[in-house]
């Protein structure tokens, strides 16, 4: 494309050069004849550079897949046979090439792929900007929101080979494996009293290892100096299911909260008078109706 418009160039100047010689005609003698054969040369050289910037316009177009219209040997129009193949995209039919107007053919063809590339590259650009997702707005709530909170069943229990106050539980949470979770209750509750029984797990506090066992959850207890209760969900109720608190929407928990945030939501969680789990007064509830979380005994105590 580049040597087509070079060669345009140096035809419009060669034009140019003949316009003056035409215009300083009557101020000079010149030999007609001379001048007649001056001309004819320089339309001979000019009618050559128009054929070929024509056929180099023509293969250029062959190898774009565009089907021409024109027959510039016998200079009639051809027959349309487009073939089943090409582009959707309408074929610009070329008009008949002047030798003056054939440089600017080339130039207008060049110009059109240019617009073309451009039109295309800013429509895939809007089309990805308008289908790019909004990024969801941040909880930034210190309240039960952040929490996972779900029922699990203690699938097994033993002491820590390395701590004489850890147990090392496994719970089902209701995912394709059991968590392994490290509870600080050996100086509270027997293994039986942990075994095979359905708890409450906080399932999104960051993992921390516990004397080189890695614990990846926290069983929820009712909780003072001298007596620690797991908070137990009713007998209907499934590894997996959701606590739920009336008034906040728990659907969307943070995928991981650190200790420091767990601590600060914490202290709003007590049982109350019947020994039922509550946030800020707020009973927790089992989602789909299965009931309340209860202590067995301790009443008006902390969560922990």
């Amino acid at each position: 494309m580049e040597a087509i418009q070079e060669k345009a160039k140096l035809a419009d100047e060669r034009i140019q050069q003949l316009k003056s010689l035409i215009g300083t005609i009557g101020t000079r003698q010149l030999d007609p004849e001379i001048y007649i054969n001056v001309l004819q040369e320089e339309n001979t050289r000019l009618k050559a550079r128009v054929q070929n910037l024509v056929d180099e316009m023509v293969t250029l177009e062959n190898q774009r897949g565009v089907t021409q219209q024109y027959d510039f040997v016998n200079k009639t129009p051809k027959a349309s046979t487009q073939s089943t193949a090409q582009p959707e995209k309408p074929v610009e039919v070329a008009q008949p090439v002047t030798k003056a107007a054939a440089p600017a053919a080339a130039a207008a063809a060049a110009s059109s792929d240019q617009q073309d590339t451009k039109d295309k590259k800013e429509k895939k650009k809007k089309v990805t900007k308008e289908e790019k997702p909004a990024k969801p707005v941040a909880n930034t709530a210190i309240d039960i929101t952040r929490f996972d909170l779900r029922v699990g069943k203690i699938v097994s229990v033993e002491k820590h080979p390395d701590a004489d106050s850890l147990y090392v539980e496994q719970i089902d949470v209701g995912e394709e494996k059991p968590r392994t979770v490290c509870s600080g209750l050996v100086k509270h509750l027997q293994i039986n009293d942990l075994n095979q029984k359905l708890c409450i797990v906080l399932c999104n506090l960051k993992p921390a290892k516990m004397r080189g066992i890695t614990s990846e959850a926290m069983v929820m207890c009712a909780s003072t100096p001298d007596k620690v209760e797991i908070l137990e969900p009713s007998s209907d109720c499934k590894p997996g299911d959701r606590i739920e608190c009336e008034g906040y929407n728990c659907s969307s928990p943070d995928a991981q909260i650190k200790k420091e945030l767990s601590d600060q939501i914490l202290p709003d969680m007590t049982t109350n008078d019947k020994g039922e789990a509550t946030f800020k007064g707020v009973l927790w509830k089992v989602a789909n109706g299965k009931g309340a979380v209860k202590s067995k005994t301790l009443v008006n105590v902390p969560i922990k």
